[in-house]
């Protein structure tokens, strides 16, 4: 339990912490009418079934004259009455504080969302590339659920174990050895109930958790594979990988609401039956439970309240230990390293200067090799190379996305670091080899988040040459559909390019971004790039030698080394035909 307090404590902010301190005051507060309530109805049952202790006892004397009563029924009668006042306050107060409870517990899961998010948006690029996209979807749509009820649990044991501790200091006032007898009954029965159904708990959670995962990442594959399972007909695999993990995830979900609901039965048969027989004894022994009755009312009163509250806490405590694992996913989560950027602003006028660069994934993956190349403004650069030899890690690395591992980056002589990366990204506009276009209309797909500019917008698209085309439609109000299944790849492509264009980038960067197109679209989509980059600088990562034949410098990378191609002619040849770049 600890480390779930510490691990929670870690996730909440210094406000929340000060929250949760009014909250325990809270706990405390209420803790003490719960218990005032039970030993009111003592005194009105001692008051009620023997008038006598009105003078008898100085206290009852006492408020006998404070109310001014003319006689003992009035007093008992106004009694009642303000006993029945005070149970309305008391049930105003309960629930001005539930409400604050749940209230402050429920609007942790939005605050855990947002920093989850928040999180992922801030990964740096190499940490995003190596993550399980199911799991990250775990953490920041399921995970957020059960560290409220985390919250809300530790909570809730908090507020009913002030309320057992008031409720049994008032029972050892009333009478002390029934009390401790008891207490030991009950105490035997809770640690053999917390520690038979904890260890049960813990690992139909675990089990939760890795299902969870499972069935998350089944749908996430079939989604993106769609048009592949249609076209292998494997549906029937998929759906029983799926059934499988769902069938197992409701056979832990039911064990813990099994487990979950019988310690309540076990503890109030236990604890009603001792009561029980409590008076069963007195009964037989003395043949007379009148002397006993308001004693006997008092512990009936707070069986009534204090077993549900002992109930309440080992839910909660079994609920904690079945959502544990949610902690450990998350603070594993939590410590993925994250990118923290300035806003430092960066001039590019004349070149983009790569010195001495290498670059690895981790030691047994070394990708570039003492890289040395210079970039001019306005320059058409290509780079080829066999597949995985380093053209989009290259290409990542002069957009700021991924950091060399030795070496510098210069942007007009200024070094690029997170002061300023940001603002080096802005210059960029980038089309993806793999498009991807959601469930929108083209604008907001080529604004994607940006400021909305509908001027902007028509020109990017005119840019790209698809206005016309989306004129005989909703025009930039077009819906594309799902992962722009609405339109055809060269559209697709022409959305892309818009959404490069969109933000008049300095820098246009083309990653294999026509390599599924047919040879006469892609012929004329690279003819508008081109008409459009008379003062853009471009990059391309391409196959085709008809995509790269225009640009300026073509770059050849072959076993971590990169190369200048002279002609366009020496691309298929030895790179020992090739002049290795020096600058």
């Amino acid at each position: 339990m600890l480390k779930v307090l510490r691990k929670l404590r870690a996730l909440l902010s210094r406000r929340e912490k000060w929250f949760l301190m009014l909250i325990f005051i809270s706990s405390v507060f209420v803790s003490f009418l719960e218990t005032f309530s039970i030993s009111l109805v003592m005194v009105f049952a001692s008051i009620a079934t023997n008038f006598g202790v009105i003078n008898s006892n100085k206290y009852y004397n006492y408020l006998y004259k404070i109310l001014g009563c003319s006689n003992q029924i009035n007093f008992v009668i106004l009694f009642g009455l303000l006993l029945i006042l005070f149970y309305f306050f008391r049930a105003f107060v309960i629930t001005i504080f539930t409400y604050g409870m749940n209230r402050f517990s429920q609007g942790r899961q939005r605050h855990f969302a947002l920093r989850f998010f928040q999180n992922y948006l801030n990964f740096k690029y190499k940490e995003f590339t190596s993550k399980n996209s199911s799991r990250i979807s775990k953490v920041i749509l399921g995970d957020t659920a059960d560290l409220t009820s985390i919250l809300d649990s530790l909570l809730q044991i908090t507020a009913e174990s002030l309320n057992v501790i008031f409720i049994y200091s008032a029972l050892l006032f009333v009478n002390w050895k029934m009390t401790l007898v008891l207490s030991f009954l009950l105490c035997i029965k809770v640690l053999l109930i917390v520690s038979f159904f904890s260890t049960r708990l813990k690992s139909a959670g675990k089990i939760r958790h890795k299902l969870n995962i499972a069935a998350l990442r089944t749908y996430t594959e079939s989604f993106w594979n769609f048009k592949l399972i249609k076209l292998f007909s494997t549906q029937d695999i998929v759906l029983k990988r799926f059934n499988k993990a769902s069938s197992e995830l409701v056979k832990a979900n039911t064990l813990n609401a099994v487990l979950q609901n019988a310690p309540r039965l076990i503890l109030e048969t236990i604890g009603f039956s001792i009561l029980i027989a409590a008076i069963v004894y007195v009964v037989y022994m003395y043949h007379n439970a009148t002397a006993v009755i308001p004693t006997i009312s008092m512990y009936a009163f707070a069986f009534y309240r204090f077993l549900p509250s002992l109930n309440k806490i080992i839910a909660a405590y079994n609920k904690i230990s079945f959502l544990k694992p949610t902690l450990d996913s998350v603070q594993e989560y939590l410590g993925y390293e994250l990118e923290y950027l300035d806003d430092k602003k960066i001039n590019f006028k004349n070149s983009i200067l790569l010195n001495n660069l290498n670059f690895e994934y981790d030691s047994k993956n070394k990708v570039l090799s003492k890289v040395n190349i210079k970039i001019k403004k306005g320059e058409r650069t290509a780079f080829i190379g066999e597949s995985g030899a380093g053209k989009s890690t290259i290409v990542d690395i002069i957009m700021g996305l991924y950091k060399p591992t030795d070496g510098n980056i210069f942007i007009d002589n200024q070094i690029l670091t997170n002061k300023n990366v940001k603002s080096w990204r802005n210059k960029i506009g980038y089309i993806p080899q793999q498009i991807y276009l959601f469930d929108g209309t083209v604008a907001e797909n080529v604004i994607l988040g940006r400021q909305y500019n509908k001027k902007r917008v028509i020109e990017s698209l005119k840019k790209a040459n698809i206005y016309n085309f989306l004129s005989t439609k909703d025009g930039i109000n077009t819906k594309v559909g799902e992962s722009g299944i609405l339109l055809s790849g060269g559209q697709k492509q022409r959305v892309a390019i818009a959404r490069a264009l969109y933000s008049d980038p300095d820098v246009l960067v083309l990653d294999e971004a026509t390599s599924a197109l047919d040879n006469q679209t892609e012929e004329k989509i690279m003819n508008e790039i081109y008409s459009i980059n008379k003062d853009k600088t471009l990059i391309v990562i391409a196959h085709r030698l008809s995509t790269v034949e225009r640009c300026d410098t073509i770059y050849k990378i072959d076993k971590r080394n990169i190369f200048l191609v002279n002609n366009i002619s020496d691309i298929y040849s030895s790179p020992k035909k090739a002049m290795e770049v020096n600058v």
